[in-house]
């Protein structure tokens, strides 16, 4: 029996959009010789049927679609599955398996032991596409057993038809997934491009700040949806540092930003005016501590006011630019750099930001063009440059003692004495956890993040405001 494996990208709630993708993929199976044709799950409708999609309206229209293809199927000589079967001595599951570190590999590992348990052939179809946060990776895969497997690609639509007496394969090879930071690479590429052409937006804006995180984002949107369709803006203070412009100046060149799409507007005169109109509220704040964190906000809030002002009046979306260990300990000003449309990194700890980056640079360099990110970003301390000489490490342990810890915490679900049994220090964990569950009230208004760890705030974490602080 020959079957065709269908690794497609839906869209939710377009079922006619959907319906014409799999007539496609069933004419390519009629012409290749199969006699089934199997799609990832939920084919028709692009996701279970919640919400919106529980109405009569929309119930009928995806039974109208689901019956046309049927009857097209039919009418070619193909047997056409959209749920797990069994046929013939062949299992079939249809899936939608999101993205998270290893998940394909662990995946692939699964389906060959089934398979040669079993004594039968397992084809296993994911869909693959994003869906706001959720990165559905492909990776289908049929399963032999004598323990060979055929995998087709990650985070890319693919279609193959094989022999389940596994004596004829044609249409994609055997595809290479690449290691741990090239698929999270590609997996952040494919939800930026999907959320943009799903949405029927085009064009993105970056708010450049000469660090590492708007650089990487900045990268990523430029590969995403081409450098043509991304906007940037740098928005020095009096407290940046002049290599903070010019790195970012350097980036845009390189990545290819066209001319006119690219702004240097000071926030000093702004950030006066708000600061001498807020004199008499500033001078009865409790202390200068106290006083100094709202005037650091205030920076952070105007930068918002002047990115939103160029998304508004260009038709295009903000990107936000905060990494996962920030969000983690509450290191971002709420209605300031916590905002935006989708958060492109906010599922990726400070150390996958630099790995990613390299990932980028070596990439471009290997294909003979040049690397996007100026090798003075990714060596440069972090800073969020609110006040004079501020470096991220003053309120934050170290980035790899920190990204450790809330790895353990967060991903691994460990308590804190549990941490520190295994040799961290006792005053640093504490910290930390006394950051990580007093964050809570903002990362409930953060963006939608593209998710890549497994746990990401807001869908697998979720800690009640509300909630005893302790961990």
């Amino acid at each position: 029996m020959r079957i065709a494996l269908v690794q497609q990208n839906y869209k939710v709630g377009d079922t006619a959009g959907n319906a014409a993708k799999i007539r496609a993929a069933i004419a390519f199976a009629s012409s290749e010789g199969a006699d089934m044709a199997v799609m990832g799950a939920d084919a028709v409708t692009g996701t279970p049927l919640l919400g919106l999609a529980e109405s009569a309206r929309f119930r009928e229209q995806a039974a109208r679609e689901l019956a046309g293809l049927e009857a097209f199927a039919a009418s070619r000589g193909v047997r056409l599955v959209l749920s797990d079967t069994e046929c013939e001595g062949v299992k079939i599951v249809c899936a939608a398996d999101h993205f998270r570190h290893g998940v394909a590999e662990a995946n692939r590992e699964r389906i060959a032991a089934s398979a040669v348990e079993e004594g039968r052939p397992v084809v296993w179809v994911n869909a693959v596409g994003a869906q706001t946060g959720t990165i559905y990776y492909g990776g289908s895969c049929v399963a032999y057993p004598s323990g060979k497997v055929l995998a087709l690609p990650l985070f890319e639509e693919a279609m193959t038809v094989i022999d389940t007496e596994g004596s004829a394969v044609c249409g994609v090879r055997n595809a290479v997934w690449g290691d741990r930071v090239e698929q999270l690479h590609r997996a952040l590429v494919l939800g930026v491009r999907d959320y943009f052409a799903k949405t029927g937006c085009r064009d993105a804006c970056v708010a450049m700040s000469g660090g590492i995180d708007s650089a990487l984002v900045l990268a990523l949107a430029a590969e995403a949806l081409g450098a043509e369709h991304v906007k940037t803006v740098m928005l020095p203070s009096e407290y940046s540092t002049d290599h903070s412009v010019t790195d970012s100046e350097e980036m845009i060149r390189r990545v290819g930003i066209p001319q006119g799409r690219s702004w240097l507007v000071s926030i000093a005169r702004t950030f006066d005016a708000a600061r001498e109109a807020l004199r008499p509220v500033l001078l009865s704040a409790a202390g200068a501590a106290a006083r100094g964190l709202a005037e650091e906000n205030m920076q952070a809030r105007i930068r918002l006011m002047m990115t939103m002002a160029l998304a508004n009046s260009h038709g295009a979306l903000m990107l936000n630019t905060s990494n996962k260990s920030e969000a983690a300990v509450g290191y971002g000003t709420l209605y300031g750099d916590t905002s935006g449309a989708l958060s492109v990194i906010g599922d990726v700890y400070k150390g996958d930001v630099y790995a990613l980056a390299r990932q980028i640079n070596g990439a471009a360099v290997g294909k003979g063009g040049v690397a996007p990110i100026p090798e003075h970003i990714l060596t440069k301390a972090p800073s969020a440059e609110l006040r004079p000489g501020q470096k991220d490490s003053d309120s934050l342990p170290d980035y790899p003692v920190l990204d450790a810890i809330l790895v353990r915490l967060v991903e691994g679900g460990k308590s804190s004495e549990e941490v520190i049994a295994e040799g961290y220090d006792r005053g640093t964990v504490e910290r930390v956890c006394r950051l990580l569950l007093a964050g809570d009230f903002k990362r409930f208004q953060l963006p939608p993040a593209l998710r890549v760890s497994g746990c990401t705030f807001g869908v697998e974490w979720r800690w009640p405001i509300t909630a005893a602080k302790v961990l």
